[in-house]
């Protein structure tokens, strides 16, 4: 309340201070209306000509501010109308129509109070977010850290072409097509795209050449030898696939599509040699839906889908009826030991897990991720995708699941053990890894479920297209790094905490930021404990627009992004020169 000097003696005038102080208050009660209508006008401005700008942050902010506005006027010109007719109607002396519309008036100013009390509510929420200060990684640009691996030590390849998909948003509520059908996600550039990667990634001029090379990088690198693929070594696949909820999952959701699984399988089939009876697509905590095997199974019968042990339509439990999709079969004995304690649960040690028998049993993996904002982890990219590795008893994954463990959304400050981690550097998870792919195609805005479908990008090159691209590295860091910064630019709004600091102690897990003491394989405090090795390159790019990591500018360390886009591109780095074999 603003203080009041006393009245002058001689002329009974109050203050120029309470003077001002009214004029204060006069401005305030103008303050909501004028708002709300600048808001609805500039909603409508905006909106109108293009819808799909309903979703962007700032009209997010000023939508809840119009819709306000609006109710605003609508009830005030209701009550109005009836305190009239009620004023009319005790004139002529009817008095029950009077009174009935006296209740009608009061209530819609009650009405009006209410919705809009909490639709200023909402308004002063969305303001707030949308004025928030972006997200700005702690680390500076091209300033890389960690060691990088690959052929090309930290290239990450990226194969962009609009002609992969083919959407309209206002078909996401569809349901009798779907963007994961063919005529859609276009299989045939698809398979293109993939072999362009490929090409790119190695510097190889076919197929063949490209799978031998990365066998023998990754036996070389394994203290194998320098030989490829020997007949009768077993391949898994990791894939994401997140909305795989039900056999019968036919919906617009964020998922792997069917494409890109099916591309993969007849690059390792068709050009690297490997016996279908060699490879298991294994996901083990959701279903393999019928709009992947309907692709694969034709194709590739003799691959093993090996899908849940506890995730099924009725409930959770381990059945499985369908022979041609086994459950998963988890280890006997633990497996993954997590290197620290859980901050937000009284520092107690974090249970260790069994892992899918297949990947135990692999010689190979390969990581097949999607890229999307998530809810509790920030972001999906590789590194998220080995969440969905482990076998758990019926209604046990609710309790015991990485999810709930150390997320950025909980533990929000840098420095910070990350379970992503362990994960990345165990021997039969990110240390088994021959190649990691990230499946950009559709630009999912959500985690999974009502929100996640497909959304059109505004940041360049898509510039309000699909961003229908698919990266390929043999680092695990640098290739989740590329795609977080295509991720906080499009989604800035959703970028909390520190949704890269992963990156920085997988990085430099030999000695991280945090002094865990990174080793996935024995418990905390083993005798024989051993410290993992940097697990690949980390850095941001220089800005959005040229989107140049270090080896791009020509120094001969960090990340190199290498777009290879089209047919023509096939073999060609149109990177830097800076790239060497290793």
């Amino acid at each position: 309340m603003c203080a009041r000097k006393k009245e002058n003696s001689l002329t009974g005038h109050k203050s120029s201070k309470s003077f001002k102080c009214r004029l204060r208050k006069g401005w305030v009660k103008w303050l909501f209306p004028i708002t709300g209508l600048l808001a609805t006008i500039w909603f409508l401005i905006r909106v109108l000509p293009k819808p799909s700008r309903a979703t962007y942050p700032c009209q997010r902010a000023a939508f809840p501010l119009a819709s306000a506005f609006i109710a605003y006027i609508l009830g005030l010109f209701g009550t109005a109308v009836a305190i009239r007719k009620a004023k009319r109607h005790i004139r002529q002396s009817r008095f029950v129509l009077a009174g009935v519309c006296i209740l009608v008036g009061l209530a819609s100013a009650w009405l009006t109070i209410g919705i809009n009390s909490s639709e200023v509510v909402a308004a002063k929420a969305a303001v707030k977010k949308a004025v928030t200060k972006p997200f700005v990684p702690i680390d500076p640009p091209n300033k890389p850290m960690g060691v990088a691996k690959g052929i090309f030590p930290g290239r990450v390849a990226w194969a962009h072409d609009p002609d992969a998909t083919n959407w309209n948003p206002a078909w996401n509520e569809r349901t009798d097509i779907f963007y994961w059908d063919d005529d859609h996600t276009n299989q045939a550039v698809v398979e293109q795209m993939m072999s362009n990667a490929l090409c790119c990634l190695t510097n190889e001029k076919t197929d063949k050449d490209v799978w031998d090379a990365l066998f023998k990088y990754f036996n070389r690198t394994h203290n194998k030898g320098d030989v490829g693929y020997t007949k009768g070594e077993k391949i898994v696949i990791k894939p994401n696939l997140v909305d795989g909820r039900r056999h019968d999952d036919r919906d617009n959701y964020a998922d792997l599509p069917p494409q890109v699984l099916v591309g993969l399988l007849k690059q390792l089939v068709q050009q690297a040699g490997v016996p279908q009876n060699c490879i298991t697509v294994c996901e083990s905590s959701r279903y393999i839906a019928d709009k992947f095997m309907d692709k694969c199974y034709p194709i590739f019968p003799d691959v093993t889908y090996a899908e849940t042990n506890y995730y099924d339509e009725a409930g959770f439990n381990d059945i499985n009826t369908d022979p041609r999709r086994p459950a998963v079969k988890p280890t006997k004995k633990d497996m993954i030991f997590y290197s620290g304690v859980n901050v937000k649960n009284d520092n107690k040690p974090i249970p260790p897990d069994k892992l899918p028998v297949p990947f135990v049993e692999a010689d190979y993996a390969i990581n097949l991720a999607i890229m999307k904002p998530h809810g509790s982890a920030v972001i999906t990219l590789c590194a998220k995708n080995w969440y969905g590795c482990f076998c758990r008893k019926p209604g046990d994954h609710r309790k015991r699941n990485a999810h709930h463990y150390l997320s950025p959304r909980r533990l929000r400050e840098y420095s910070q053990y990350r379970v992503l981690v362990d994960l990345m550097g165990h021997e039969h998870l990110g240390g088994k890894t021959m190649l990691f792919i990230v499946d950009g195609l559709w630009g999912f805005p959500g985690p999974h479920g009502k929100g996640s479908e497909p959304k059109k990008w505004d940041c360049p090159p898509f510039n309000g297209d699909y961003p229908s691209s698919i990266f390929m590295s043999q680092d695990h860091v640098a290739i989740d790094s590329v795609g977080f910064d295509f991720l906080r630019t499009e989604f800035t709004d959703k970028m909390v905490g520190a949704p890269d600091d992963y990156l920085h102690e997988a990085a430099l897990a030999d000695n991280p930021p945090s002094g865990t003491f990174y080793d996935p394989h024995r418990p905390i405090g083993h005798p024989k404990a051993t410290r993992l090795a940097s697990l690949g390159v980390h850095e941001h790019w220089n800005n959005r627009i040229d989107k140049k990591y270090s080896r791009n500018l020509g120094k001969g360390e960090g990340i190199e992004l290498v777009k290879c886009g089209t047919a023509a591109d096939k073999g060609s780095t149109k990177g830097s020169k800076a790239g060497k074999k290793d």
